[in-house]
């Protein structure tokens, strides 16, 4: 099964510039609203499936930039889906 991840910003313009660092580094993700339960300051992140964690904030101590939480999605049984924390 994969692992979801959601990487939440401060503001798009910090997400989108992201979005374009880890694609130059050939790491998919794609640039997509967040969930009511992430969203404060900007509803804007990048969700992307089994991400490289380490190497995804590697790219982004290089360059200064921290988002305000990167998320592991699950779902259970009944659908739910839940966002742990990871960062």
């Amino acid at each position: 099964m994969q692992k979801e991840y959601i990487i939440a910003f401060s503001s798009f313009y910090k997400a989108a510039y992201a979005e374009d660092l880890l694609e130059a580094e050939g790491i998919r993700v794609t640039l997509r609203k967040l969930p009511i339960e992430l969203a404060k300051s900007c509803s804007t992140g990048i969700y992307g499936k089994d991400l490289p964690i380490e190497r995804v904030k590697e790219i982004f101590r290089g360059k200064d930039i921290y988002p305000r939480g990167i998320y592991l999605m699950s779902r259970d049984d009944n659908g739910k889906t839940t966002y742990t924390l990871v960062r």
